[in-house]
């Protein structure tokens, strides 16, 4: 079984960034050092990806969008680094 909710790193990293995944200590209790970098490798991916998305100049909701996935992956980040530290 896989540690990862949603089934692959991708697919839970995804659904953090979308907020259907809240990320929290918990949610990486189970995680192994392979599983940590899985995920560290799909969030700095996704997170390139966001950042690289060019949102119009007049458009507030989106840049508000953008700036919530972008924050929701950072504190996901942190968190599970910090809970990979805990784990040593």
């Amino acid at each position: 079984m896989s540690a990862f909710l949603g089934g692959s790193a991708y697919a839970m990293v995804r659904d953090i960034s979308e907020g259907f995944i809240i990320a929290n200590e918990l949610t990486f209790r189970k995680f192994r050092p392979d599983d940590f970098a899985a995920f560290s490798f799909e969030a700095d991916k996704l997170l390139r990806e966001i950042r690289g998305t060019v949102v119009p100049v007049g458009d507030i909701e989106g840049t508000k969008k953008r700036h919530r996935r972008m924050q929701r992956l950072q504190q996901a980040m942190t968190i599970a680094n910090n809970a990979r530290a805990r784990q040593r």
